[in-house]
């Protein structure tokens, strides 16, 4: 009888053991779902899962935090739904499909620019396409940085008199929207990193004159432009706040303004709605 209880308790011991090791190894995975943000034209979403996940969206390769976070955006005139797809170490897998949700946007008129500035001359042709590639290249920046999850603020306090993804009708003729947010200001007026970043480009371009793009992570970028100067370089790392340069109204302008857009990668997002209110002046 002692013997066939001896059996009994070293089966147990064995389940017992067997079960701890695939409880220890057995992987359950984060849900995939939607962290924060605004999943609409120009708006920027969190995504969040388990951190040994390798995520793609659309198929393509999209970066994962330590923390289990990514991020992405739409632009102005997305329709269609984006697909995500989680694979994670136990082989399992997890979809989730997001469609934007579509926005009315307005029409705005700027008259008195100069010709030249509406219908660029051919002598300078060459610069801007130097321009596009600077600028497509500064934002191609795809750095761990996590400025991205921080509550953004205003880089400047003032009026604000241009609205993204308005139609633009340069001197009476139909131009591309505008992808920013125009903040009428006295030349000047400081400009302040909306969230930590490091700088990836300054220049002086023909368009929008004085320019810095800071890199905040994962795609997301943020582009100031007609800057009176800059106060940073490239390679520089800003925190959130740091004066980086001050209001102006260089390029094609026709005053006194900061025009403050966001990026993810090439798709044009809505800084307003990563920001609340305009602070009182």
């Amino acid at each position: 009888m002692g013997k066939i209880m001896r059996i009994i308790n070293i089966t147990r011991y064995r389940i017992f053991v067997i079960s701890a090791f695939l409880l220890a190894t057995s992987h359950v995975a984060t849900a995939l779902e939607v962290h924060s943000g605004h999943a609409t034209q120009g708006g920027m979403i969190i995504i969040k899962t388990d951190p040994d996940a390798t995520l793609t969206v659309d198929d393509q390769p999209l970066m994962l935090s330590d923390t289990g976070f990514a991020v992405l955006g739409f632009h102005r005139d997305d329709t269609s739904a984006i697909h995500l797809h989680a694979t994670y170490s136990d082989g399992s897998d997890a979809y989730l499909a997001i469609t934007p949700e579509p926005r009315q946007f307005k029409e705005q008129r700027i008259d008195g620019l100069p010709s030249h500035m509406v219908t660029p001359p051919q002598a300078v042709l060459d610069r801007i396409a130097r321009d596009r590639k600077l600028v497509s290249k500064a934002r191609s920046a795809s750095s761990a940085l996590m400025g991205w999850q921080q509550d953004f603020i205003w880089p400047t306090h003032g009026i604000i008199t241009g609205i993204y993804g308005s139609r633009r009708i340069l001197n009476g003729q139909p131009r591309a929207p505008h992808y920013g947010i125009d903040i009428a200001a006295a030349t000047g007026t400081p400009v302040k990193a909306p969230a930590d970043g490091i700088i990836t480009m300054v220049d002086d371009l023909y368009f929008t004159g004085i320019t810095i793009i800071m890199d905040h992570g994962h795609g997301i970028s943020s582009t100031f432009l007609h800057l009176n100067k800059a106060d940073v370089q490239p390679g520089q790392t800003v925190k959130q706040g740091d004066v980086i340069g001050s209001v102006g109204s260089s390029g094609r302008s026709t005053g006194a303004h900061l025009d403050w857009r966001i990026n993810w990668f090439d798709k044009r997002l809505d800084p307003a709605l990563l920001t609340g209110p305009m602070p009182d002046s």
